[in-house]
């Protein structure tokens, strides 16, 4: 009787009882993060701390506990272990994260006519909608570039049919493994479907959530991906894939041979001085090399008044400068690696960067990606003495002199510092953050 009563008070601490929604649960387990530093008598576990100990990332372990990211339930055990919970609690977290989770896939009557009269409004603008499109892009990613998912659709091609053809015929073979005594799809039905759930942001671009369904078990997607993908589709806020619209001719192109590493995972951190000019940059960046022999990693920037600090993963070169075929002038540093990476290593790269500009430079923090990068995240603080009045988080059609194209108005935490965490990724995008003073 003890521990039935103990098991239920500890309930009642933690609001496992009345959680209902994302926000809830992220209550919850902050909820919990605080009675671990009671019970410890010791300060609260750092975000940064519980992503080194699981191995997550920061910002996304920022997301479970803000109720702004559904933790999947493995991620969530190990989590919510390292605070202590006990057995009781580990599987009432559980079945409150599941609860949840079928929620978001099966919405209520009573949202689907809210749900509906937006569709409608949005399909009077002829534009889709941006959840589609982003879950569109990042489905077109993963399908695209190399490994399981793109060789699975390849085995059905056939000459003179197309790619989009071959990822039907795979849905086709699921679907029809799946409910054998079903009539099969129509062909013809299926290949528009599949094309326009590939179009990325197209006029054209429609991806129903049963549609995104059968190319998730179609395909075998894995965990992370799927969930990126639901994510993304049910226009989460925190979890965010960015496929741009930037002018190949405002992308710096450099006459150089094609790149020998792909980005895995970025994270920048912008200090401001006093001043309002830009004061440190950190950036935490993994590397995957695609060609055997891979020594370097080239950086670059837009002014030479910089100091590059290797702390981890290879010491930086002389600084040397390069022109774009728009003329500009961009200076470069490679970071020499430890030691050679054949294809399909990876490496950790952490180095900062200290900036000495002789005039202030535009209020703003930018980065462009004209390959993919898997994930990114971007965060900026300002110093008390120098506050902006407004800041937005903007996408821009160009790295050199290029116009916003989109822009959002976000708000600055308690600790003067904003952030934006794209874990689907960003391609042929120059993002960043803008402000005034």
């Amino acid at each position: 009787m003890d521990s039935l009563d103990s098991g239920a008070a500890a309930q009642e601490e933690l609001g496992l009882r009345t959680v209902e929604s994302l926000e809830d649960l992220g209550d919850s387990l902050r909820r919990l993060r605080r009675r671990h530093a009671r019970r410890q008598r010791d300060a609260l576990l750092s975000y940064r701390y519980l992503a080194e100990k699981t191995g997550y990332a920061h910002g996304v372990i920022g997301g479970y506990f803000s109720g702004k990211v559904l933790p999947p339930p493995d991620k969530l055990d190990v989590l919510i272990d390292l605070l202590g919970v006990s057995p009781a609690e580990r599987r009432e977290f559980a079945r409150v994260r599941d609860a949840i989770e079928e929620r978001r896939r099966r919405p209520t009557m009573a949202q689907a006519p809210q749900r509906e009269r937006e569709r409608l409004a949005r399909a009077g603008t002829g534009r889709p909608p941006p959840e589609a499109v982003a879950a569109s892009g990042f489905l077109y990613e993963l399908l695209t570039r190399s490994g399981k998912y793109r060789a699975r659709w390849r085995t059905k091609l056939v000459s003179g049919a197309g790619a989009h053809v071959a990822i039907a015929d795979v849905i086709a073979e699921y679907l029809a493994a799946r409910a054998p005594a079903e009539p099969p799809q129509d062909p013809d039905r299926l290949r528009r479907r599949v094309v326009r759930a590939l179009a990325r942001g197209g006029p054209e671009t429609a991806l129903t959530s049963t549609v995104l369904e059968w190319f998730i078990e179609a395909f075998g997607v894995e965990r992370e991906d799927a969930d990126r993908l639901r994510f993304l589709y049910t226009g989460s806020s925190s979890i965010r894939y960015v496929r741009g619209d930037a002018e190949e001719t405002k992308l710096p192109i450099f006459d150089a041979p094609e790149a020998r590493h792909r980005t895995v995972d970025m994270r920048e951190y912008h200090y401001l001085g006093p001043d309002g000019l830009p004061a440190v940059h950190r950036t935490d960046q993994i590397v995957e090399a695609v060609v055997d022999g891979l020594d370097r990693i080239p950086y670059m920037a837009d002014t030479a008044m910089l100091t590059v600090d290797v702390q981890n993963g290879g010491i930086p070169s002389p600084l040397y400068q390069i022109r774009a075929s728009d003329g500009n002038v961009y200076y470069a540093l490679d970071i020499l690696l430890e030691r050679p990476l054949l294809r399909g290593d990876t490496a950790v790269l952490n180095y900062t960067t200290t900036f000495s500009y002789p005039e202030p430079p535009p209020a703003e923090v930018r980065r462009g990606f004209r390959r993919k990068v898997d994930s990114y995240m971007l965060w900026v603080r300002f110093h008390p003495e120098m506050v902006p009045t407004s800041v937005w988080w903007a996408e821009w059609d160009g790295v050199t002199g290029g116009q916003i194209t989109r822009r959002e108005p976000v708000e600055l935490g308690p600790e003067l510092e904003t952030h934006r965490f794209l874990q689907g990724g960003a391609a042929q995008a120059v993002v960043g953050f803008c402000w005034e003073w």
